[in-house]
C-alpha cells in the first residue's frame, strides 16, 4: 500500500495578509487619531476649568475668613497671617508658568484638596498666579481695601500666550488657548465693611437703650448724671450712675473690647453675644465712656464735661483705618 503524505493545516499569515492588515490598521489609526485627540483635549480642558472653579471657590472661603490679615498687607501678595503668604507666580508671555505647591499651601485646606494637586491644570502644567497691588474703594469716607487675583492655565501648548494679562483695573485678558479666572476681593471687602457698619449701628442703639433704662431706673432721674457707667474707679463718683443698682458697665478711660469672656464685660451688660460685638473682619468692637474723646464728667475740656454725655464705639478696618461712632445718651 502506497503511503500518502500527511498534510498539516496551514497556520499563521502569509506576508501578503500581514501587509494588508498593517495597511488597514494604519488607515484606521489615521482616521481615529483626530477623534482621540479631540476627546483627550476635551477632557483636559474640562478638568482645567473644574480646577479653576474650585480654586475660585476655595479662595473665596479663605478670603472671607482672613480678610483682615489679607487687606492689612498692601503688597501684591495674599497674606493669610500665621498660615503663610501666597506670592504671585506669573510668567513672561511665551514661557511656562512657575507656580508650585508652596504658593497654594497657605489656603489649600479651604478647597479640600492638597496643594500638590491645586497648583497644576488639567494638562499637568503649573498654573500662573497674578496678584495686583492693593486697591481701594471709598465707603462713607473710609477707604476699603481689596486685592484682585487671577489664576491662569496655559492650555495645551503649555506656555503663556501673547495677550494674556491682568491689568491694573483687575481685568483679565486671555490670549491663544489660555484659560483663567479672576477673584475680585472688592465684593468681599465691601460686604465686610457693610457688616461692620450694621453691627456698629445695632450696638449704638443697644447702648442708647441701656442708657435710657438706667435713667428711668433712677428715682432722681438727673440729667447731670452720666448713666454710661456705674462710676467705680472714677474721681467723681457722684456724677455717675454709682448709686443706681444694676449698672454693669465699668468706668473706661480707654477703648476696651466689648467682649472679654469674663462674664462682666460690655456684651454681658447689653445682653448680646460675642458675634454681636464682632465686626465684619473678625475683630471685637471696642467701647469707651470716660476717655478724653467723649463727653463725660471727668473730661478735661470743660465744654466736654457737661451733658449730653456720650460714649464711643470703635474698631480698626484693614490698613489700620480707625472706624468710630459716637453714641449719645439721651434722657426722655
Amino acid at each position: 500500500m502506497k503511503m500518502q503524505p500527511i498534510r498539516l493545516p496551514r497556520t499563521g499569515f502569509s506576508l501578503v495578509e500581514m501587509l494588508i492588515a498593517i495597511a488597514l490598521m494604519a488607515i484606521m489609526t489615521v482616521s481615529v487619531t483626530p477623534q482621540l485627540r479631540y476627546l483627550l483635549d476635551f477632557q483636559e480642558n474640562s478638568e482645567t476649568r473644574n480646577n479653576l472653579d474650585e480654586l475660585l471657590t476655595g479662595l473665596s472661603s479663605a478670603y472671607q475668613i482672613n480678610v483682615s490679615s489679607i487687606e492689612s498687607d498692601p503688597q501684591p501678595e495674599i497674606n493669610f497671617g500665621t498660615s503663610g503668604t501666597m506670592q504671585a507666580s506669573g510668567a513672561a508671555q511665551g514661557t511656562r508658568c512657575t507656580a508650585s505647591a508652596t504658593n497654594f499651601m497657605p489656603w489649600a485646606s479651604y478647597t479640600g484638596k492638597s496643594a500638590a494637586t491645586l497648583y497644576k491644570d488639567g494638562f499637568g502644567a503649573p498654573l500662573c498666579v497674578f496678584v495686583n497691588p492693593q486697591a481701594s474703594v471709598q465707603m462713607d469716607g473710609f477707604p476699603v481695601y481689596y486685592h484682585v487675583i487671577a489664576f491662569v492655565s496655559t492650555g495645551a501648548n503649555g506656555v503663556l500666550d501673547s495677550g494674556t494679562v491682568l491689568d491694573a483695573a483687575g481685568n483679565l485678558s486671555l490670549g491663544g488657548d489660555d484659560m483663567g479666572v479672576v477673584f475680585d476681593g472688592r465684593t468681599f471687602a465691601i460686604a465686610s465693611y457693610n457688616t461692620t457698619t450694621s453691627k456698629i449701628q445695632s450696638l449704638s442703639k443697644a447702648l442708647q437703650a441701656y442708657y435710657l433704662s438706667r435713667y428711668q431706673s433712677d428715682p432722681t432721674r438727673s440729667s447731670s448724671t452720666d448713666y454710661w457707667s456705674n462710676g467705680n474707679g472714677s474721681p467723681d463718683g457722684s456724677r455717675w450712675d454709682a448709686s443706681n443698682p444694676g449698672n454693669l458697665i465699668p468706668y473706661l478711660t480707654q477703648a476696651t473690647p466689648m467682649y472679654t469672656g469674663s462674664g462682666t464685660d460690655i456684651s454681658t451688660a447689653l445682653g448680646v453675644s460675642r458675634n454681636d460685638v464682632t465686626d465684619g473682619y473678625g475683630n471685637i468692637v471696642r467701647f469707651e465712656n470716660a476717655s478724653q474723646t467723649v463727653r463725660s464728667p471727668v473730661n478735661q475740656v470743660p465744654d466736654m464735661a457737661i451733658p449730653p454725655y456720650t460714649a464711643m464705639i470703635s474698631t480698626n478696618l484693614p490698613g489700620n483705618v480707625l472706624f468710630t461712632e459716637s453714641v449719645i445718651g439721651i434722657n426722655n
